[in-house]
């Protein structure tokens, strides 16, 4: 399922650039947006915060905050400690088709302005 989602991700325009056990990280080759792929069960996928809070609509469909060090692009925040991590809004898909319908919105609305 893994390398259906990279795919899908590369159809959209954006490199693979880091991969970890908890991130999967893509930067989009016009603009240098980054999205992480989070390696869970269902289809998951972390944005920027600025460009969510950017873009109003988008904070619509997220699933909330999601905290995580693998995020490591993305700007910082302090949630439960101390110390700041770093966040991003969540989204979550059932298929990979509504996953590739996301990117390809995402591209058009945010990246191609």
């Amino acid at each position: 399922m893994m390398d259906n989602l990279k795919s899908i991700f590369t159809e959209n325009d954006f490199k693979l650039t880091k991969e970890t056990s908890k991130a999967i990280e893509f930067e989009n080759i016009h603009t240098g947006d980054v999205i992480y792929l989070l390696p869970n069960k269902e289809i998951s996928i972390v944005l920027n915060p600025n460009t969510v809070e950017e873009n109003k609509g988008l904070q619509h469909n997220s699933h909330g905050i999601y905290n995580s060090t693998a995020l490591s692009l993305f700007p910082k925040r302090v949630n439960t400690g101390l110390t700041p991590i770093t966040y991003g809004y969540s989204y979550k898909f059932k298929t990979e088709n509504e996953l590739n319908q996301f990117l390809t919105a995402v591209n058009l609305i945010i990246f191609h302005k």
